[in-house]
């Protein structure tokens, strides 16, 4: 189902009217009351919304503001658990780089409009034209959130990421949408033509959705379904499941394979690597011709931060992986560390001091130091074959 962006109401008044449902918002508390928009026919089957994450609450949203009724699923006892999470607690919720961009429309063919451009990327190209950045950024100042750019374009609460969530849900209750928390669906599948006419003769829906709820087993029918009930990242924080491939298939929908996007990259438990837990240095990931001058973070498990969650969705290329480079240095090329190696080992020769420094400590200059020194160690002094302690010195 397509819903074109409506812009924000620029305020909120506190609707007193009949409860029609009662959930969990952000902050675990019970929803307020629900209104539902003036002139809307109740008797219309209404349009269901699996999943309460961005991508759900903003359908909802949208399709309530149309005027259609909403029923939104949300497994969690919660709302936007992925949210909450998301840029270490505050939530990078878009970005605004020019070079961001660009590649979203890079493959448009020039003078054509962005309807009629069905290449590979198009969908993103026409999502990010009828939705620009500014327009969620004018939804966010409408709720006087204050944000910051950190570099690369990227824009953060400065707050707290559950400012996003609860936006999210005023904004779906102000459009009288129906939220029920801990509420799983089942299956979902098309009405028959016999069953889409109720009793009183009014329409019943094109699709029954069978969900439980409170150990009971319920259903609804509905006109339009909206599944936006993410993939299978995060199951263990977020108890994201393989919902939506199940109901694709049901539907006899093509399902590519399916891999990991957006993840850490796991080592073995043995790599020394392991005692790097919370050190963090700027790289260069670059993985085939991508690559992503960013941040990376040491885990008790591997390495996260942002240069290697953009790079992971570009690990496999035809169930094959490729390989993943780090540039530990980003902003120097061969030849200029190469002078600084050798600057720094005349430095060394020419100290009146007898005590050669070892090369660990000048990696230090430059990178942080239980890296330099585990990688001194462990990696280069290694593949070199020579003492942990060895210093730098210059050839004649």
């Amino acid at each position: 189902m397509h819903v074109p962006w409506v812009p924000p109401c620029p305020g909120f008044a506190a609707h007193r009217a009949r409860n029609l449902t009662q959930g969990a918002g952000a902050s675990g508390r019970p929803l307020g009351p629900v209104r539902r928009a003036q002139g809307r026919t109740t008797s219309a089957a209404p349009v269901v919304v699996l999943g309460g994450g961005a991508a759900g609450l903003l359908a909802a949203m949208t399709a309530g503001r149309r005027g259609r009724p909403v029923i939104l699923l949300e497994k969690n006892a919660v709302l936007g658990k992925k949210i909450r999470i998301s840029g270490g607690g505050r939530c990078n919720f878009t970005n605004i780089s020019e070079n961001l961009q660009k590649a979203y429309h890079s493959s448009l063919p020039e003078g054509e409009l962005v309807e009629e451009v069905q290449s590979d990327g198009s969908f993103f190209q026409k999502a990010f034209k009828r939705y620009p950045p500014e327009k969620f950024i004018a939804l966010v100042e409408s709720h006087g959130i204050k944000y910051h750019e950190k570099k690369l374009g990227q824009l953060f609460c400065n707050k707290s990421a559950r400012q996003i969530v609860d936006m999210l849900q005023q904004e779906c209750l102000a459009a009288s949408v129906d939220v029920y928390t801990e509420a799983e669906c089942l299956s979902v599948s098309a009405a028959s033509a016999a069953r889409r006419v109720t009793a009183s003769g009014s329409e019943a829906g094109r699709f029954r959705v069978v969900y439980s709820k409170e150990e009971e087993t319920k259903e609804l029918h509905a006109e339009a379904v909206v599944v936006a009930c993410g993939g299978l990242s995060y199951a263990k924080t977020c108890g994201a499941t393989d919902l939506a491939q199940r109901l694709a298939r049901s539907f006899d929908l093509k399902v590519s394979g399916v891999r990991p996007g957006l993840v850490p990259l796991r080592l073995d438990p043995n790599a020394w690597t392991r005692s790097l837990t919370g050190v963090s240095l700027q790289v260069a990931a670059s993985i085939g011709n991508m690559s992503f001058e960013e941040q990376i973070l040491f885990t008790h498990q591997g390495i996260s931060g942002p240069a290697v969650l953009q790079a992971s969705s570009y690990w496999y290329d035809h169930d094959h992986p490729k390989a993943l480079r780090l540039d530990l240095l980003p902003y120097m090329n061969e030849e200029d560390v190469l002078h600084w190696l050798q600057r720094r080992a005349e430095s060394c020769r020419n100290r009146q001091s007898q005590r050669r420094m070892p090369a660990s400590e000048e990696l230090a200059r430059k990178l942080p130091r239980r890296f330099a020194d585990g990688f001194w160690i462990h990696e280069v002094s290694q593949r070199l074959h020579v003492s942990p302690s060895a210093g730098l010195e210059v050839e004649h």
